[in-house]
């Protein structure tokens, strides 16, 4: 099978990403590829549904990584974060509640199964009922932990303390968009070299180039109105006349970095509401 390059757009809960791959895809050699998403933690899986299935643990916002796929046709990726799941593919149609199926199946599948515990048989008790027969260290354990130890581990409502709300920041509530990856967004800027050219065309905005494999890269930034962000752009390159890549093709501009210079390329951008997340065009 020839070598391939794929990009999948991500979405879904008000949060949006892109997944690239590029190789062969017969299954033979491994695969490359980089899965950058706004909201995105360390620890989060992504999966990759080819021939086989791929996963991938997620080490930030941005990650590279390498990973054995068979793919004749289309692939359906799905991104599993603490706010839901983020999923996309390359087909023309993208049937997103199938995808969460076949995540749900692999959930099941990995969960341990529990044994149902041995039944004691009944001694009677001093008032004539029958009881099961405890051991001793099955009495110790019975005995009720301190309130205070208990509110510690249960935490508040939904059974998420305290410490698990400070170390998650900002949640995404759907109208904070913005605020809920802003700490990924600010960790982009200070590791990425910033992107001149956008910085110098688009008015009032903050560009960086990531730089993937194989020479290719893509542009994320932020569109202001004066000090108030409006929209979190994700751009890839391209030149005039050649249409974008199919799996973004609904949802991207074109953004020329010269009207008067057309041949000097530009870049396909998926603008994204600081509000809510969503797509526009």
């Amino acid at each position: 099978m020839s070598f391939k390059r794929m990009t999948v757009v991500l979405g879904g809960g008000g949060a949006a990403g892109l997944v690239k791959l590029s190789g062969a895809f017969d299954g033979t050699g491994k695969v490359k590829g980089e899965c950058g998403a706004g909201g995105a933690k360390r620890g989060d899986i992504l999966y990759i549904f080819g021939d086989n299935v791929a996963k991938v643990v997620l080490d930030g916002a941005k990650t590279a990584f390498e990973v054995r796929l068979s793919a004749k046709g289309d692939i359906d990726c799905a991104l599993v974060t603490s706010g839901g799941v983020l999923t996309g593919g390359t087909g023309e149609r993208v049937d997103r509640r199938r995808i969460e199926g076949r995540v749900r199946a692999l959930a099941a599948d990995a969960a341990p199964k529990t044994e149902q515990p041995e039944r004691k048989d009944p001694v009677p008790s001093p008032q004539g009922r029958e009881t099961v027969a405890e051991e001793p260290e099955e009495r110790a354990a019975r005995k009720e932990e301190p309130a205070a130890e208990r509110v510690r581990t249960e935490g508040g409502s939904g059974g998420r303390g305290a410490s698990s709300v400070l170390e998650e920041g900002v949640v995404y509530d759907g109208t904070n968009f913005y605020l809920a990856v802003k700490p990924q967004l600010d960790e982009m800027f200070v590791r990425y070299p910033a992107e001149e050219r956008l910085n110098a065309i688009v008015p009032n905005s903050r560009w960086v180039r990531v730089d993937a494999d194989e020479g290719d890269y893509y542009v994320v930034g932020v569109l202001y109105d004066l000090s108030t962000p409006i929209f979190i752009c994700y751009g890839i390159p391209g030149v005039p006349g050649a249409p974008p890549p199919r799996e973004i093709a609904d949802v991207c501009v074109w953004l020329p970095l010269s009207r008067e210079r057309q041949e000097e390329g530009g870049f396909w951008v998926i603008y994204q509401s600081a509000e809510n997340g969503k797509c526009v065009r």
